[in-house]
């Protein structure tokens, strides 16, 4: 800074120097004089021999002849910036802002602007203050860091990784389906097993994710919806995420089997084979993906009433499955219409690029096919009819952004279904679960006292024997044989059964 300030007061002075026959003593641009005023000569320019006056009020009205000719004439020297101002003198204390201001108004620059820059100087200079400060403080003392599990580097952020690998929203979705589908089954519901499937259903669909990213790394380069994913961004290894999936499926399939049982955790490793081994694989080679695609979202809810019914899979569990698969043709449909680019560029093989009128055509034709399953549940006893009522509406206007999607073809029409999408979904599994037919909250204990009583079981709660209405049988016999002695004949069999024996009541 004291080097640009000797340089500028030299230029001042040969400015000064140079205007001398004309009638005004005052420099051309306003800031040199000021700036002469600001800054003291110094002893690195005596050897200059310019002789001046301070150009104030006063000074400008004196006649021009008073100032010295031997200054005016005697030419100009040029210091160089080095030998202008030697290191060991110290440079003069400036006023920063009137500087600024000064110069900002000679330019021609706002007053704001010639503010906030004064601002912009005192902050940095504060904060260069602070920061000083601040790293004196730490070389005084350093802080002891206590290590564990949690605050180690990078332990959150391998976990949010391997939640990004799983795909966090879409095995959510899949969680959600699961858990609806246990909800909505006749069965006693179980707290113990409720959580196991979900937490199993949970592991298993991050496996399949994982091994899902792992093979389609090279082709998430190349679109802009997934080309910030961990492993295109290298933040994991593709040995890592197949170390992870492995894992994962290991312990959710474990899970299912032992924790709730054999049907439940049969879906969920077959749904783990038909995404990672078939579906993905597909996507390259042919449009059917999508429906494969689909039969991977309609398997989670067969889980969960699965896991809820012991394996027994009624008319309930393939309506709520045909819904689902269903439903997902008009939201993938309409996904896919507004990044057909993406797609076409990354080499997949999609209904939007290949068939685009087969994509509008097959989501409008499935929004009409979940209307009729919501009409055919309370018909087959799983819902009550209040259910077709309310869903009425719903599908109605569900189909109606079908249609519009189908006419006119274009991003518009496709984001309104596919944000309607994402509402009818939850609305749609929320009236269902309102008005599905049995509810069984504790009912466990009814249900097998009416069981016992239906296949006619004699035992008590004790594990003995009742005594038999021996008047019955008497009377029965009697009748068919119509004589004492054949009364008596069967009296004799029917008292021995009620002989006190070991295990059996006493008369």
């Amino acid at each position: 800074m004291h080097k640009f300030l000797a340089n500028g007061r030299l230029w001042c002075e040969v400015v000064r120097q140079n205007v001398g026959s004309t009638s005004s003593r005052r420099p051309p641009f306003g800031f040199c004089s000021r700036l002469h005023d600001a800054v003291k000569p110094t002893p690195a320019f005596t050897g200059v021999g310019v002789s001046r006056k301070r150009h104030t009020a006063a000074a400008a009205e004196e006649p021009h002849d008073d100032v010295s000719k031997a200054g005016l004439a005697r030419p100009a020297v040029a210091f160089p910036l080095a030998a202008a101002v030697p290191p060991s003198h110290q440079a003069p204390v400036v006023d920063a802002k009137a500087l600024i201001s000064e110069i900002s108004k000679s330019v021609g620059l706002p007053a704001s602007a010639a503010a906030a820059t004064a601002v912009v100087t005192a902050t940095t200079a504060k904060g260069n203050a602070v920061l000083s400060k601040e790293a004196a403080d730490e070389a005084k003392e350093e802080p002891v860091v206590v290590a564990s599990i949690t605050s180690l580097p990078g332990f959150s952020r391998l976990i949010y990784h391997y939640m990004m690998l799983s795909k966090i929203r879409l095995t959510s979705l899949v969680v959600m389906t699961t858990m609806a589908g246990y909800a909505m089954a006749p069965g006693a519901f179980d707290l113990g097993t409720f959580l196991l499937c979900s937490a199993g259903t949970t592991l298993v669909s991050g496996a399949a994710n994982s091994i899902n990213q792992v093979i389609e790394t090279s082709f998430d380069a190349q679109m802009a919806r997934t080309r910030n994913r961990v492993l295109v961004k290298g933040y994991l290894s593709r040995l890592h995420a197949v170390g992870f999936a492995l894992g994962a499926s290991t312990i959710g399939c474990s899970m299912l089997y032992f924790g709730v049982n054999e049907m439940t955790a049969a879906l969920g490793a077959a749904n783990l084979i038909l995404y990672t081994s078939i579906y993905t694989p597909m996507k390259r080679y042919s449009i059917l993906n999508t429906w494969v695609g689909s039969f991977v979202g309609a398997i989670p809810p067969l889980m969960g009433w699965a896991a809820c019914t012991g394996g027994d899979l009624g008319a309930g569990a393939w309506i709520l499955a045909g819904l689902l698969y269903c439903w997902q043709f008009p939201h993938f449909n309409a996904l896919s219409w507004n990044i057909r680019p993406e797609y076409l560029k990354a080499g997949y093989k999609m209904m939007a690029n290949s068939h685009p009128a087969l994509c509008t055509r097959v989501s409008l034709r499935h929004t009409g096919f979940i209307t009729g399953l919501s009409l055919l549940a309370p018909a087959l006893d799983v819902t009550n009819w209040w259910f077709a009522l309310e869903t009425l509406p719903l599908n109605a206007y569900f189909g109606y952004l079908a249609w519009d999607f189908h006419q006119k073809a274009d991003s518009k029409s496709s984001r309104k279904l596919f944000r309607f999408s994402l509402l009818h979904l939850p609305l749609l599994m929320a009236l269902f679960l309102l008005n599905k037919k049995y509810w069984l909250f504790g009912e466990s204990k009814e249900a097998d006292a009416l069981a016992l009583h239906v296949s006619g079981d004699t035992k008590d709660k004790a594990g003995e024997y009742l005594v038999p209405n021996i008047v019955a049988e008497v009377g029965g016999n009697s009748a068919s044989n119509g004589s004492i002695k054949a009364i008596e004949d069967s009296l004799l069999p029917n008292i021995a059964t009620v002989l006190p024996t070991p295990g059996k009541q006493k008369l």
